[in-house]
């Protein structure tokens, strides 16, 4: 191959590879008023990328613009149950030490800075979260830390403007726990299910929180292990 050939095939793969990366976010439409309407996901190529801004679109509208650089992973978004409705998203983000759990919501006309509900500060990533209400508003979420090839199921509650509960374990030691999902959520127990390798598990979580919830509380004094059973598939 001849190097002006060379050169005009490396353009090409760039702007193919450019092109990619622009179709991929996570953006939030609005009126003409600024007020929220929907969240809309776009992916990029081969469904894998999600984190990036199209030419077209609004940087103000759009979260996480650099994740695909980074290697997040895909987003959990969920809309508040209570008007307007407004987007909270989740999802694995790259830290010092591996995959944390990132977070930010939809709020005055904006996304909020990015933060986290687990940060990866020792080994091991926090993968595959699920979000979810209860009724008053309140979103809980569960992921699995993977670590020294074995998973543990968490648990954490937004308590506020400080941020997120202390994560709770929600499996057992010793027991490989992955790929977690609400069952059912309230305000006094949520149902989570997830996968071992002895099959699929549905643990209850109950609380008997204060009527405040603050961020300096010990979720070990107000939340505990209800029930536990295997569950037939």
């Amino acid at each position: 191959m001849k190097p002006k050939q060379i050169i005009t095939l490396i353009c090409v793969l760039l702007m193919v590879a450019l092109s990619a990366q622009t179709l991929a976010e996570v953006r939030v439409l609005t009126d003409r008023n600024g007020s929220y309407r929907m969240v809309r996901v776009t992916q990029g190529a081969h469904g894998q990328n999600v984190w990036s801004s199209s030419r077209r679109s609004n940087p103000e509208t759009t979260l996480n613009v650099y994740g695909d650089r980074n290697g997040d992973l895909r987003p959990t978004i969920r809309e508040s149950p209570f008007n307007p409705h407004h987007p909270w998203v989740v999802w694995s983000k790259v830290g010092e030490s591996g995959y944390g759990l990132a977070w930010s919501r939809w709020e005055n006309e904006g996304w909020e800075p990015i933060s986290w509900v687990a940060p990866s500060e020792g080994p091991g990533d926090s993968l595959d979260a699920d979000m979810q209400f209860d009724g008053n508003g309140r979103p809980y979420v569960t992921w699995w830390h993977h670590d020294k090839g074995e998973g543990h199921v968490l648990l954490s509650l937004f308590i506020g403007e400080s941020g997120w509960m202390t994560p709770f374990p929600v499996s057992e030691d010793g027991v490989d726990s992955r790929y977690p999902n609400f069952e059912s959520v309230s305000e006094d127990a949520v149902a989570i299910r997830y996968e071992t390798s002895a099959g699929t598990v549905e643990q209850v979580i109950s609380f008997t929180f204060p009527v405040t919830i603050t961020e300096d509380i010990n979720p070990l004094d107000y939340v505990q292990t209800e029930s536990k059973s295997l569950v037939d598939e």
